[in-house]
């Protein structure tokens, strides 16, 4: 008996192994999603009750540039990643797409690019952060 639950215990294992394998992503890596939560990553409530796919809690505040202010955030689906780019209630935009590439999202607030960390910065901009470079022309 105690052979039979050794050997479900190492199945189960080997499971967890493969399930958590096929979860893990490319490599792709956001420094600023893998941060702990703290004061000010709460999404303003104009976002976070018109956010469509967007997880709020997943969000985290990453600066400002000419007084908008931008966060990045998780999607309901776990491969897709968000900036959001907030000046107000009536001005703000956010744009979603896959892990990996480059993401443009403008506005009347300015361009924004969200990449993942070590991406090179696109041309005709600025790095902001790790991960959100400003489009300057």
């Amino acid at each position: 008996m105690r052979s039979t639950r050794v050997t479900m215990m190492s199945v189960s294992l080997l499971g967890l192994a493969a399930l958590l394998a096929g979860c893990s992503s490319s490599g792709t890596n956001y420094s600023a999603l893998d941060q702990q939560v703290k004061p000010g990553d709460e999404l303003p409530r104009a976002i976070d009750n018109g956010g469509d796919e967007i997880a709020a809690d997943t969000a985290r505040f990453v600066g400002e540039h000419d007084g908008v202010s931008l966060w990045l955030a998780r999607a309901e689906r776990p491969d897709i990643v968000c900036l959001i780019v907030y000046a107000n209630d009536q001005d703000w935009v956010t744009g979603c797409g896959a892990e990996g590439g480059p993401i443009g999202v403008g506005g009347p607030s300015g361009g924004y690019v969200l990449s993942p960390d070590g991406a090179p910065t696109p041309d005709g901009s600025r790095q902001l952060t790790d991960n959100v470079d400003v489009v300057t022309k």
